[in-house]
Formats: structure tokens, C-alpha cells, sequence
């Protein structure tokens, strides 16, 4: 423990940083205010690319997007695990992956499962998001689960495995 450098504290400081920008997205989101999520945690060049999902390029059209998207679910809450988090100078790389128990907007009970990449670079001290790509491993209902139904009416999918 004593060959900890300078250097070693500043990125263990940086991915703690890294994770609560995400945390504090996800809360939000899953409030209701995915609209605020991307105002208050991401760049203004932001650009998503959500596959099935859609893609978008810039704050404004990543609102619109998030907006569809929590419209279809307005009940969701992300449960974030196994981050990976590799940080250069402003720029972080990270992947994670998301278990979200959700309720459609029919008012049916899905278990949806997404890998994310997202980028962030740091603007004015701060971390933000600035490259987010959600992959879809399944979106299935509750009482079937993911090995019998992997994916619900209306949702594109393939299986992987």
C-alpha cells in the first residue's frame, strides 16, 4: 500500500466520479425525468446509438429519444453491475451491464437486460456522458422470463444463444 502514487488516487477519484454521473442519470430517469438525466449528465454533443432503439446525435434529439423510450416504460429501475472503467486524461470508456425490472406502458411486467457502453469526458471539472449504446440482450415478460420468451410483441430481437 505504500507504492500508491498521486496518479493512482486521481483515477481511483475519477471512476468513483465516473459511476455516480450514471447512478445520478439512472435516479433521474427513473423518476420520471429522463429529459432532466440528459440535460444535467450529458455533453452537448452527445450521441446515442440504441439499435433497435434508435439513434440520436446532440442533447436535444438524445431528450426526444429518452423521452419515446421511458413512454413505452414508464415504470423502470436500474440495477447496475460490473462496471468497467478505463480513464484517459478527460476522456473514460466504460461498459456495464443492466438488469431493469420494468412495467410496460400496457401495464405488463418485463425484465429487460442491457449491456451499455457509454462514454464520458470530463467539461469544466465535471464527468458527463457523451457516447451512450445500449444493447438489448432481451426484453421479456415477467411470468415467461428470458429463456422461454426473450423478447416481448413489438420488440425486435435475436437470439445469441
Amino acid at each position: 500500500m505504500n507504492n500508491v502514487t498521486q496518479d493512482d488516487i486521481r483515477l481511483m477519484l475519477d471512476k468513483d466520479a465516473i459511476k455516480e454521473v450514471l447512478y445520478k442519470f439512472d435516479y433521474l430517469s427513473d423518476d420520471g425525468d429522463a429529459v432532466g438525466a440528459v440535460d444535467r449528465y450529458c455533453t452537448d454533443d452527445v450521441k446515442f446509438d440504441g439499435g433497435v432503439l434508435g439513434t440520436a446525435e446532440g442533447k436535444d434529439a438524445f431528450k426526444e429519444s429518452s423521452k419515446e423510450t421511458f413512454s413505452e416504460f414508464p415504470f423502470t429501475r436500474h440495477l447496475l453491475h460490473n462496471p468497467v472503467i478505463e480513464v484517459s486524461g478527460d476522456d473514460a470508456w466504460s461498459k456495464w451491464y443492466a438488469l431493469i425490472p420494468s412495467i410496460t406502458r400496457e401495464g405488463q411486467a418485463v425484465w429487460v437486460q442491457v449491456t451499455y457502453e457509454i462514454e464520458f469526458r470530463r467539461v469544466d471539472g465535471e464527468w458527463k456522458i457523451s457516447a451512450y449504446r445500449p444493447d438489448l440482450t432481451f426484453v421479456t415478460p415477467y411470468q415467461k422470463g428470458w429463456a422461454e420468451q426473450p423478447f416481448i410483441e413489438g420488440i425486435p430481437g435475436k437470439l445469441e444463444w
